[in-house]
Protein backbone atom coordinates (compact mmCIF):
# COMPACT_ATOMS: atom_id res chain seq x y z
CA UNK A 1 0.00 0.00 0.00
CA UNK A 2 1.27 3.68 -0.50
CA UNK A 3 2.54 5.55 2.23
CA UNK A 4 1.59 9.47 2.33
CA UNK A 5 2.50 11.58 4.88
CA UNK A 6 1.12 15.00 6.00
CA UNK A 7 1.37 17.09 9.24
CA UNK A 8 -0.81 16.81 12.44
CA UNK A 9 -0.62 18.95 14.93
CA UNK A 10 0.35 18.16 18.01
CA UNK A 11 -3.04 17.76 20.05
CA UNK A 12 -4.46 15.99 17.61
CA UNK A 13 -1.45 13.43 17.41
CA UNK A 14 -1.38 12.79 20.91
CA UNK A 15 -5.44 11.82 20.56
CA UNK A 16 -4.98 9.70 17.90
CA UNK A 17 -1.47 7.88 20.14
CA UNK A 18 -3.99 7.36 22.66
CA UNK A 19 -6.74 6.20 21.03
CA UNK A 20 -4.39 3.77 18.93
CA UNK A 21 -3.46 2.58 22.52
CA UNK A 22 -6.73 2.04 23.57
CA UNK A 23 -8.29 -0.29 20.66
CA UNK A 24 -4.96 -1.79 20.10
CA UNK A 25 -3.76 -0.82 16.58
CA UNK A 26 -1.87 1.51 15.07
CA UNK A 27 -2.37 5.28 14.21
CA UNK A 28 -2.17 4.64 10.63
CA UNK A 29 -4.61 2.08 10.95
CA UNK A 30 -6.50 4.21 12.74
CA UNK A 31 -6.54 7.00 10.52
CA UNK A 32 -6.99 4.92 7.35
CA UNK A 33 -10.53 3.64 8.93
CA UNK A 34 -11.36 6.89 9.39
CA UNK A 35 -10.98 7.99 5.64
CA UNK A 36 -12.45 4.76 4.22
CA UNK A 37 -15.46 5.50 6.42
CA UNK A 38 -16.25 9.14 5.38
CA UNK A 39 -15.48 8.28 2.06
CA UNK A 40 -17.84 5.44 2.24
CA UNK A 41 -20.14 7.80 3.84
CA UNK A 42 -20.04 10.52 0.82
CA UNK A 43 -20.47 7.71 -1.73
CA UNK A 44 -23.89 6.19 0.03
CA UNK A 45 -25.44 9.86 0.15
CA UNK A 46 -24.39 10.67 -3.30
CA UNK A 47 -26.41 6.88 -4.10
CA UNK A 48 -29.52 8.19 -1.92
CA UNK A 49 -29.86 11.59 -3.43
CA UNK A 50 -29.43 9.85 -6.76
CA UNK A 51 -32.02 7.50 -5.90
CA UNK A 52 -34.34 10.34 -4.83
CA UNK A 53 -34.03 12.40 -7.82
CA UNK A 54 -34.70 9.46 -9.91
CA UNK A 55 -38.02 8.67 -7.53
CA UNK A 56 -39.34 11.97 -8.17
CA UNK A 57 -38.72 11.82 -11.83
CA UNK A 58 -40.96 8.95 -11.68
CA UNK A 59 -44.84 9.41 -12.32
CA UNK A 60 -46.63 6.82 -9.52
CA UNK A 61 -49.95 8.05 -10.17
CA UNK A 62 -51.82 9.66 -7.19
CA UNK A 63 -52.83 7.85 -3.61
CA UNK A 64 -55.77 6.97 -4.85
CA UNK A 65 -54.77 5.19 -7.92
CA UNK A 66 -52.17 3.24 -6.29
CA UNK A 67 -54.40 2.08 -3.16
CA UNK A 68 -56.64 1.19 -5.80
CA UNK A 69 -53.89 -0.75 -7.38
CA UNK A 70 -52.52 -1.91 -4.06
CA UNK A 71 -56.02 -3.23 -3.18
CA UNK A 72 -56.40 -5.09 -6.48
CA UNK A 73 -53.43 -6.90 -6.59
CA UNK A 74 -54.32 -8.19 -3.04
CA UNK A 75 -57.32 -9.31 -3.83
CA UNK A 76 -55.61 -11.31 -6.46
CA UNK A 77 -53.28 -12.72 -4.66
CA UNK A 78 -56.48 -14.43 -2.27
Amino acid sequence: MPAVSFYLPEHILKALREEARTRKTSVSRLIRTAVEAKLDLEKRKRAKSEFLKTIRSVSLGSWNEAHKERTRESDDRG
